[in-house]
């Protein structure tokens, strides 16, 4: 994976300080290790990598980075696009949401994620899911199916 940017992962614990959600995760290689092994994981899943082909994964690990970086109070910005506006078009159902969502749980086990920090991260990444989840479409009502008058 590649390396982020130094000066996007500079130590973030203060002498004395509650350790934030970010240094929970490990800091720069736990956040890191989090997100590579998450994109590699359902990139390649087949019934979860659909909206990842033809895609730049190494720009989608380094983003991901950043975003969790800056949500679990970490030095990073995000400078990313919102997300509704990256899975615009990808028609990313709520079966693969939750399949990405089970995914990084795993990976947050493995990586001996504590549970109450497993939990803030993913109450962070939770209202996400509106701009990521296109809505199932429901046929209309046919004229068969119409009320008579």
């Amino acid at each position: 994976m590649p390396a982020l940017s130094i000066a996007c992962f500079a130590g973030s614990a203060a002498a004395g300080a509650a350790p934030t959600l970010y240094d929970r995760l490990g800091g720069e290689s736990g956040v890191a290790a989090i997100t590579g092994s998450l994109i590699d994981r359902v990139s390649s899943d087949p019934t979860l990598g659909r909206s990842f082909k033809d895609t730049n994964l190494k720009r989608i690990k380094k983003l991901l980075a950043e975003q969790i970086c800056d949500l679990s109070g970490g030095p990073c910005h995000y400078s990313g696009d919102s997300m509704k506006e990256v899975h615009a078009g990808h028609h990313i159902s709520e079966a693969e949401f939750y399949g990405m969502v089970n995914t990084l749980r795993g990976i947050l086990k493995q990586q001996h994620v504590s549970q109450g920090a497993t939990n803030e991260l993913l109450r962070l990444l939770a209202p996400m899911k509106r701009d990521i989840v296109e809505p199932a479409h429901k046929p209309g009502p046919t004229h068969a199916q119409t009320p008579a008058q």
